[in-house]
Formats: structure tokens, sequence, C-alpha cells
């Protein structure tokens, strides 16, 4: 069986070999620091990401390890209102943010991954990585002893200098935003309410509250321009800092972590070249304003584990793998713009209470465009149309388009495709055979799944891919359009018995 090699061991990485071992390969991940860090970082996870969890069979971990946030707070100086919104009503079962340090999502998946008899190799640093015909030869120091592996397939989950995009001779291209900025793992006096993230803006800047498990807060605070040292602040300068746009003390002790960082919004122009994959960071980097890092990072490593299992089992053609960069580029992207439109928000507002401005005035919104705002800051907008893998015969219907996560997506276990049919389809039987072991059919209305919510009011055949997108629809069920699901499974899949 064709190896994979995964380089980094954050949260990409060790996600990707959780679905990876899941769908059956086993993977080796190497990492260059000799242990695990103890950073807080990235830490809530998004409704949409928090389904990719579940479908992984990890989300009672998760959930009981984390703090639910459920509500947000925008306010002005003097902690006045500007705006709220919840995250109850976006359509999926877990209507939260689940929330803990970084080292604790990387402590669950490595203690599921060495349940499974997969351990991380601290201390082996990647320092060259050459293309071969058949497989890639990667050199590692590994304490002082240099190694060579020859795996069949890279995942690049190194971080912003991770040295799988260099082998590729790719660029993180975009921008820094100005400024520069602390993060923070602290306790607070402050009192908000529970299950609650809080921004307050003012003429000083602005501060970030995030709750996060044991009573703890993650805090990002805008530096002073003027404060160009390279020494975290103390505990008694850091609450300066957080006081100043506050405009009251808010009581910040037991400071457990804290760096300085800049924001930034970069994405590599490829994420594969058919044996390298890039995953989280190392492929895109967003404003942490918007969460939407860590969330991205879960859905590369989602997206690359069940097509990569599939070449690597010999199930799928090796050019299921080009979709990878196709269908993560348009995600990825689109999650960057989710981080800084908010980046751009709360930056403009700064600047308008710097400028002398009172409170600003807010346009009035719609109830739906109330909704599309909340679906998409909890990563449930994200669409596949336009990949191969996303196609349509028959009728078309408003919503869901193929390539959007199907509705339902918690009900459907396993690793593989699903085919759910409403009413009767010509030719089941034969396409049951056909697909044997990688589509499992579903009786729709028997198993009580609505139609409408999978875009087939009138009857058809409806597939949801591994990772829970839509991803073909055939509607009406006939001959013709049964044909077309048929010839586009094929346009991926090995058959059973070829």
């Amino acid at each position: 069986m064709p190896s994979v090699l995964i380089v980094g061991s954050g949260p990409a990485g060790l996600f990707a070999a959780c679905e990876l071992k899941r769908h059956g390969v086993k993977p080796r991940i190497v990492e260059r620091r000799l242990a695990p860090h103890h950073e807080t970082r990235g830490t809530a996870l998004q409704p949409g990401v928090l389904d990719i969890v579940d479908r992984a069979g990890l989300i009672e971990r998760f959930l009981n390890a984390g703090v639910h946030i459920k509500h947000s707070e925008l306010m002005g100086p003097g902690m006045r209102p500007i705006m709220s919104a919840d995250f109850g009503g976006v359509g999926c079962r877990y209507e939260f943010q689940c929330s803990q340090p970084q080292w604790r999502t990387e402590q669950i998946l490595r203690d599921h991954l060495a349940a499974r008899g997969v351990k991380v190799e601290y201390g082996a640093e990647v320092t060259a990585i050459e293309p071969g015909p058949e497989t890639l030869r990667v050199t590692l120091d590994v304490g002082g002893r240099t190694e060579v592996a020859e795996p069949h397939y890279l995942l690049g989950a190194g971080g912003a200098h991770d040295i799988t995009r260099h082998s590729m001779n790719e660029h993180l291209v975009g921008e820094t935003y100005g400024g520069r900025y602390v993060v923070a793992d602290v306790k607070l006096g402050l009192a908000i309410p529970t299950e609650t993230a809080r921004i307050v803006v003012g003429a000083a800047g602005f501060v970030l509250f995030a709750p996060l498990p044991d009573s703890r807060w993650l805090i990002f605070v805008s530096r002073d321009p003027a404060d160009a040292r390279d020494d975290p602040p103390t505990a008694a300068e850091l609450a300066a800092m957080v006081n100043a746009p506050v405009g009251a003390d808010v009581g910040l002790s037991d400071l457990r972590w804290v760096s300085y960082f800049k924001m930034h919004r970069r994405e590599a122009e490829r994420l594969g070249d058919g044996r390298r994959f890039l995953l989280g960071d190392a492929g895109h980097m967003s404003s942490p304003l918007g969460g939407e890092g860590i969330n991205a990072a879960f859905m590369d490593a989602a997206d690359i584990a069940w097509k990569l299992a599939l070449v690597v089992r010999g199930a799928a053609k090796p050019s299921l793998l080009e979709s990878y960069a196709i269908e993560r580029g348009m995600a990825d992207a689109h999650a960057l713009e989710v981080s800084n439109d908010i980046h751009g928000h709360i930056t403009a507002l700064v600047a308008a209470y710097r400028g002398g401005g009172g409170a600003p005035k807010l346009a009035p919104s719609t109830a739906d465009e109330i909704a599309a705002a909340a679906r998409r800051r909890s990563m449930l907008d994200v669409s596949y149309a336009g990949s191969p893998l996303v196609g349509q015969a028959g009728a078309t219907v408003a919503a869901p388009e193929p390539g959007l996560r199907f509705p339902d997506t918690h009900r459907l276990k396993g690793e593989r495709h699903h085919l759910i049919v409403f009413g009767a389809a010509p030719s089941l039987e034969k396409m049951r055979a056909r697909w044997d072991g990688l589509v499992t059919m579903i009786d729709g209305s028997a198993e009580g799944f609505d139609a409408a919510k999978a875009g087939a009011p009138g009857g058809g055949a409806v597939l949801i891919r591994p990772d829970g997108f839509i991803g073909f629809r055939a509607a009406p069920a006939d001959t013709t359009t049964m044909a077309a699901l048929d010839a586009h499974l094929a346009s991926y899949l090995i058959p059973a018995g070829a």
C-alpha cells in the first residue's frame, strides 16, 4: 500500500492523521519540535466544523472538554452595546462554537491516534524534499542522525514556514495587516455573560474576550504603534493595554501564556501538486478575528483524507487528488474573505472612534441577511460548486445545491459515500452491486430524511460524499439521470471488481 507522511503535528496534521486512519490508511507523522507545546493559540471550532468532528467520532471529547459559545457581543467605549449575534438557528446540530486551548485540542487528537497505533515522532525535522518518479525523497534530521524516507504522498502541515510549501516553490501571497497585537491566556474579574464572546472597541484600539475552560479567557488586544519591544508584556502592562479600550479595570490576573503577533491575509496559489498537499497555515493564513484559521485547517484535513485514502486503497483514480486544490482553494479563499470582512469592520470602528466620531450607526439588516451572516461566520456556507466532484442531472432546485453541506449530514455515519433515494429509481440494484463497498444506498423516505431539505422535493437520488457535502443530485431519478450519476461516480471511483 502506498505510504503517507505528514509533516507537522498541529491541528491540521493531527486531524488529517485521524481521518486517514478512520478511512483505513495509517500515516506517519513527524514533528521537528522535541515535545508538544502548551500554548493556547487557535481555540474556537465553528458549528460547521463540529459536524466534521462528529463524523470523525470525536465529538463527545470536544464537547466535554470545551466551553460552548452561543453568543457574541460588539461594544463601544464605556461598554456601550453596538450589536449582538447568536448562533441559535443557523441550521445544524451544534449551534455554538466549542472553545478550548489549542494544546488541549491537539492532546485529544494525539490520544485518539495513540489508541489506534499512530504516534507523533518528535525531534524529526524534514530538511529536504525531492520529487521522484514514483515517490518523494524526504531527508530528515532525527536527533542528529540523517534518515531518508520515500513516501508516496506528503501532507505539509508545518505552519507558515512549512518546508513542503517551499519544496513546491509556493509562497503565501497576500498582505500583512497594519499594527501589532498581543494574544494571551488569562483570568478576568470582568463580568461577561456565560457562553458569550465579546469585542470592545474604542479610540485606544480593541480587545477581544473569548471564554475558555476553567474560567479562563483568550484575549486579543491591539498594541500601541509606538511600542516596538520584542519582550512580551508583564501582567501589569497587559492589564493596562486591555483596560484602555474597555475604559475600566477588567481585573486581569493569572497570566499563563502571552505572545506578540501580526495578522495576515495570505494563501498559496497551489495547495497540491499530485503528491504534495498543503494544509492549514502552510497553505493559508487569516486574521484571527474571524476565527477561521483552525477551522479551515480541520476542513482541509477532512477533504484530503477521504480522497487520499480512496486513492491509496486503490478504490479511486489518482486524478481524484486534483480536486483537493480546487475545492479547498475556493473554500479557503472564502474563509479569508470572511475573516477580512470582520477584521476590516473592527479596525474601521477603531478608526471612527479615533477620529472623534460617536457610536457608529449600523445599517438595518433583514431576517434573511442576518441568517446568511450567521451561517457565514459558522462556516456552514462553504460551497464546492464548480468542482469536478460536484454535479447534477435533471431538474434544478433552489437549495441546497450540489457542493453544499448536506443539512442532515450528522445522521450519516461511516466512511463511504451515501446515496439517498426518494421514491423509485431504475437500475438501483445494478448500481448497488457496481459500487459495493464504496456507496451505501439509503431509502430516504423509510429512514425519515426530508426530500425537500435534500433538494429533491419531487423525488430523486442524492449522493452525499464522505465529507458530508452533496456530490451529485439526480432529480427525478430516471434512466437518464441515474446514468449520469453512475458516470459521475465512475469519473473518480473504481467500480467493484474492476
